[in-house]
């Protein structure tokens, strides 16, 4: 049984659809970060983790992609693992 209005007429044709779709996930797409340490005075860096930032979170995953936790922001995430002492920057991917 279906949860939908069996009344309820489609909306648009398959392709008029698809691209109201395609609009909604652009619209709610999440923002591509990492998270760079830095070595010594400009010698060398890596990326530390990499993130999606949502409206109102940020997921994390390591270097090695593993889920490392949900953050309230990439800043929050940044200011948590610097506490260690590490020198850590905030590089967003997607404009």
């Amino acid at each position: 049984m279906s949860m939908l209005d069996p009344v309820t007429a489609p909306l648009g044709t398959q392709e008029e659809f698809h691209l109201m779709l395609v609009e909604l996930a652009n619209a709610c797409a999440p923002r591509r970060f990492a998270i760079c340490e830095e070595h010594g005075d400009r010698i060398d860096g890596r990326v530390f983790a990499w993130g999606l930032a949502f409206e109102d979170s940020a997921l994390l995953c390591d270097d090695e992609q593993a889920l490392t936790g949900r953050f309230r922001s990439p800043d929050s995430a940044v200011r948590l693992f610097a506490r260690s002492g590490r020198r850590l920057r905030l590089i967003w991917i997607d404009e």
